[in-house]
């Protein structure tokens, strides 16, 4: 059976009426592409993973930066903004290719999944598997976006 668009939303709505949870979770998708590469596939992946979990996406939570993956992430532009989003609350999550397209080197990755737990969001990567789910409780000094 084929459902329409107005079919998913009714079903949806009838979910979160029985549930009492009506809020979805809510992430920011978030992709780095090389110069001339067209981001329009790889947030289409994004966006179909997301969806495919009843998560939904704020209107300007489709990010993506432009360059090397070996920039930091306070060099991308794109990249404040994801960082904004988590910290204002205005997304529980991210969504991204890999861990690689957020932090290029292992004590970057570190820093940021500290900097994730520090705030209680989570990751998910299309390529890899889920091990930024869960917050974890862990004291964390100088954690930064």
């Amino acid at each position: 059976m084929n459902r329409t668009p107005a079919s998913h939303q009714r079903r949806r709505n009838i979910a979160d009426a029985a549930s009492g949870f009506p809020d979805r979770t809510r992430v920011v998708l978030y992709a780095n592409v090389d110069e001339g590469q067209d981001p329009a596939p790889v947030l289409a992946q994004l966006r179909a993973y997301a969806e495919a979990r009843d998560w939904t996406i704020p209107a300007e939570g489709e990010l993506v930066d432009t360059g090397p993956l070996s920039r930091s992430r306070r060099e991308r532009p794109a990249w404040f903004e994801v960082s904004r989003l988590l910290r204002d609350n205005r997304a529980e999550g991210l969504v991204a290719p890999s861990i690689g397209q957020v932090a290029s080197t292992p004590q970057e990755q570190a820093d940021f999944r500290a900097w994730l737990a520090s705030i209680a969001k989570f990751a998910n990567y299309l390529n890899e598997a889920d091990e930024d789910l869960a917050p974890i409780a862990i004291e964390v000094e100088g954690a930064e976006a």
